[in-house]
């Protein structure tokens, strides 16, 4: 059984997978944008802009994912959508977004000359109910006071959370990324998903949905299934009965844990030629785990795939294994 985790902020990197396409950004900032930012936006001019900035104190500042867009009267504007996906809400979650607004107005003021408009729109996933305020104000004792001299804009706050089932299944858009986030914070993310699958409103629309959308998703929910009772094709199964698809499916699905199973080989590689304590060590240990690491976990693969009766030639396309091997494996 292949236990690897792909990425330690799955639920970011995902949300950064849908929203860093262009044609959902401005399907979420159209339906959550204040309507006096969306009569002066031009959603049609988004552009992505690099989002990680690193503060004075030397930390790394990650923020989602931020759009710049041009506004009437020669304003510019960013529009800066954040995931919360922890089970409990952030209480200084103001502090937080005016952290990332100044690094995004320094960067900004590096080539311009006036400060930009942002707006900050937070995502909430969690279970428990979010129950402070979205305004900056007021989390001074005095909020009157405190907005006379140092404001910032309420955020706006989607809580997919509170959405119905009914709304996240009709929503043709973003209806496939509010549903994986609902999957992953219940106790059986792979049923959840089943159930899913069995509505005659979203398994129609998750269906007519492009392969890449399809594969997003079949690799977020991945890596939260129970793996002790679920495989990742009982995952592909819920979505398709064409065996095509399956193995392509199958094949984009363990593709990053081939390439984390790469990269794994290195550091062992690496970490066994330190402790031999010669620069040769380093570099054979290198070489070595690289290669051990590969071979090692590509034969783990092709074990697994075998015990699914998928196809050699898929397994060869997967792995590189040759054939020979491949059915020298099928016959022990």
């Amino acid at each position: 059984m292949i236990d690897i985790n792909i990425t330690t902020t799955p639920h970011n990197h995902f949300f950064y997978q849908v929203m860093s396409r262009k044609e959902k950004a401005i399907c979420f900032f159209r339906r959550y944008l204040p309507q006096a930012i969306l009569e002066l936006a031009d959603l049609k001019q988004l552009e992505l802009v690099e989002s990680k900035h690193i503060s004075d104190q030397g930390i790394a500042l990650y923020n989602d994912v931020l759009y710049r867009c041009p506004l009437e009267g020669g304003q510019t504007g960013y529009f800066f959508a954040v995931c919360e996906h922890q089970s409990t809400p952030e209480p200084q979650m103001p502090l937080r977004l005016l952290k990332y607004d100044i690094a995004i107005i320094e960067d900004h003021l590096k080539h311009n000359i006036h400060f930009p408009v942002i707006v900050n729109a937070v995502g909430y996933t969690g279970k428990a109910p979010w129950n402070y305020s979205t305004a900056f104000s007021d989390y001074y004792a005095n909020p009157s006071l405190g907005s006379q001299f140092l404001y910032m804009a309420p955020f706006t706050l989607i809580n997919v959370s509170k959405q119905s089932t009914e709304e996240i299944y009709r929503d043709q858009e973003l209806g496939f990324c509010f549903m994986a986030f609902r999957c992953t914070n219940t106790a059986d993310p792979y049923q959840t998903f089943a159930r899913a699958m069995q509505s005659p409103i979203f398994e129609p629309y998750f269906k007519s949905l492009s392969r890449e959308d399809k594969n997003i998703v079949l690799r977020y929910l991945g890596q939260f299934i129970n793996r002790e009772l679920y495989s990742l094709e009982n995952l592909v199964n819920l979505v398709t009965d064409n065996n095509q698809e399956k193995e392509e499916f199958m094949q984009s699905i363990l593709q990053p844990y081939i390439e984390q199973g790469i990269q794994q080989g290195i550091q062992q590689g690496m970490q066994q030629g330190i402790q031999q304590g010669m620069q040769q060590g380093i570099q054979q240990g290198m070489q070595q785990g690289m290669q051990k690491g590969m071979q090692k976990e590509k034969i783990e693969i092709a074990r697994n795939m075998l015990k699914k009766k998928l196809s050699i030639k898929l397994i060869q396309e997967v792995t590189g294994l040759t054939e020979s091997i491949i059915e020298q494996m099928a016959r022990e």
